[in-house]
């Protein structure tokens, strides 16, 4: 009995460090959203926390928890810009997920530019994303900024 109990433990521990890269990176992503409408965002990131349709050619939905926050906006033909916010609590773990979005955008077909240690242009299938790295002085925890817009004559 206690076997099989240890051995469930040191499973989850495993797939949880396995897996930890990839959870990451899938919350950086928000560039894919680019191009798709919004039901599309919906199915993905659930119900946001609000939603601005004042503007008839405009809707704009926002998400927020305690890492992150995530903003999109769309007009009849889809998503034109989407930026999120994402906390982590060391650098390595940001970096990590920095790391693995670039590896992901990059067998997508994307072209990676490094502008310095902490700041990447990603370019490619008609969208810009800049994708920025930094310590907040005041919660001493590190946050990715990712901005993505629909770019016209890009690849």
């Amino acid at each position: 009995m206690k076997t099989s109990r240890l051995q469930i433990y040191f499973s989850a521990i495993i797939i949880l460090v396995f897996s930890s890269g990839l959870f990451f990176s899938q919350n950086l992503d928000v560039h894919n959203m680019i191009g798709k409408d919004m039901n599309s965002v919906f199915n993905k990131y659930g119900k946001p926390v609000h939603q601005d349709k004042s503007n008839p050619a405009m809707h704009c939905v926002f998400y927020k928890d305690k890492l992150t926050q995530k903003v999109f906006v769309a007009d009849k033909d889809g998503v034109y810009q989407a930026e999120g916010s994402f906390c982590f609590s060391s650098k390595s773990d940001a970096m990590s997920s920095i790391n693995s979005l670039l590896s992901e955008s990059k067998s997508d077909g994307y072209e990676i530019d490094t502008l310095n240690v902490s700041e990447f242009n990603v370019l490619g299938k008609g969208v810009k994303v800049n994708l920025s790295l930094f310590e907040n002085s005041m919660s001493k925890k590190y946050e990715i900024k990712v901005k993505a817009q629909k770019s016209v004559g890009v690849r």
